[in-house]
């Protein structure tokens, strides 16, 4: 069994990138330890493609809850599951309809990313952008540990 990041977002709308960018930083670090990072952006086929019911799976994405922009959210996947509808994560969702329709029991957990700001736009709000080393780093915490 090992564990797989997945990281989610529309380089092209602001802070939807934000999983991206994160995974991006932390990348080598955890790819050192042995855990697989997988730039999923916004093709959600190719996501599912690489779940499976052995791996432990931790998926990145930005997230609308109404919480102050830059807060860092963790979620088992079974949570997540229970409470489809509230969920406010744009592309995730669809993964996990598609684990769901198809019956997928995948094990791992949702890490969702507060947003600022979504628009057209390469780059990230400054709100996000001063707050991204603090992210990447309470990610990176949670996955290795």
């Amino acid at each position: 069994m090992g564990k797989k990041v997945i990281a989610i977002g529309n380089r092209l709308m602001m802070d939807d990138s934000v999983a991206v960018l994160v995974l991006e930083k932390i990348k080598n670090i955890i790819e050192d330890k042995g855990i697989e990072a997988i730039i999923g952006e916004t093709d959600v086929e190719f996501c599912f493609s690489k779940l499976n019911e052995c791996d432990v799976f931790y998926i990145i994405d930005s997230t609308y809850y109404g919480n102050s922009p830059g807060t860092v959210t963790f979620k088992s996947l079974d949570d997540i599951r229970k409470i489809r509808g509230q969920n406010r994560s744009i592309h995730s969702l669809g993964l996990l309809e598609l684990v769901n329709m198809y019956n997928l029991n995948i094990n791992g957990y949702f890490v969702g990313i507060e947003i600022a700001s979504i628009n057209i736009n390469i780059g990230l709000s400054h709100i996000l952008e001063g707050k991204l080393e603090c992210i990447s780093s309470k990610i990176l915490k949670f996955i290795i540990s």
